[in-house]
C-alpha cells in the first residue's frame, strides 16, 4: 500500500487512539469484573457457601461429565464432552489456586500477628536468655570438667528462682482485682 506520508501519519494516529480507547475499556472491564467477583464472594459468604464446597462440586461435575461422555459411546475426546471437561478442569485449577493463595495469605497474616504479640516476644526473650545461659555453662564446663550438664541446668534454675521469674511463666500484665465491684 502506497500512502502519502500525511495519510500514514493520520492512519497511525487513528490506530493509536483506537488502541488507547480499547486499553481504557479493558481496564474498566477488569475493574467491573473485580467488583463483581468481590460482590459474588460476599454473597457466597453470607449464604455460607465455602470455597471448599465449590471446589468439591466442580470436581464432582467434571467426573460426571467424563462418565457421561464415556458411557454414551462418544469417547473422551469427542468435541463437546472434551471441551466441557477441559473447562471444568480449568475452573477447578483456578479455584484451587484461589484457595491456596487466600489460605497462604491468611496463615502468613496470622503468624505475623502472633510473632508481634507481647506474649510471644516475652517467650522469645526467655528462651534466648535460657539458651545463652546454658551455652555459657556448657562452654565453661569444657574447660572445667567438674561441671556437668545437670549442674549447668540446676544452676540456671537456681538463678531463675532467685529472681522470682521462672522461665516457664510468660510475662502477662495483671489487673489489681477482677472481681472488684
Amino acid at each position: 500500500m502506497n500512502m502519502e506520508p500525511e495519510q500514514e501519519t493520520r492512519s497511525e494516529e487513528e490506530l493509536r487512539s483506537d488502541l488507547a480507547r480499547t486499553e481504557e475499556e479493558i481496564q474498566t472491564l477488569r475493574q467491573v469484573l473485580a467488583s463483581k467477583i468481590r460482590h459474588a464472594s460476599d454473597l457466597k459468604r453470607k449464604l455460607g457457601i465455602t470455597v471448599w464446597e465449590e471446589f468439591r462440586e466442580e470436581v464432582g461435575q467434571g467426573m460426571k461429565t467424563i462418565q457421561e461422555s464415556t458411557a454414551s459411546g462418544l469417547g473422551i475426546f469427542s468435541a463437546p464432552a472434551y471441551q466441557k471437561t477441559t473447562e471444568t478442569v480449568k475452573a477447578v485449577g483456578e479455584r484451587t489456586t484461589s484457595v491456596i493463595g487466600s489460605l497462604g495469605g491468611s496463615v502468613a497474616r496470622r503468624l505475623g500477628e502472633v510473632k508481634n504479640s507481647n506474649a510471644f516476644k516475652s517467650f522469645e526473650e526467655r528462651v534466648a536468655s535460657a539458651t545463652g545461659s546454658l551455652k555459657e555453662r556448657m562452654t565453661g564446663s569444657r574447660s572445667n570438667s567438674t561441671n556437668s550438664f545437670e549442674d549447668a541446668l540446676n544452676s540456671t534454675e537456681r538463678r531463675a528462682s532467685q529472681t522470682n521469674t521462672p522461665a516457664t511463666t510468660p510475662t502477662i500484665a495483671e489487673e489489681k482485682s477482677i472481681l472488684k465491684g
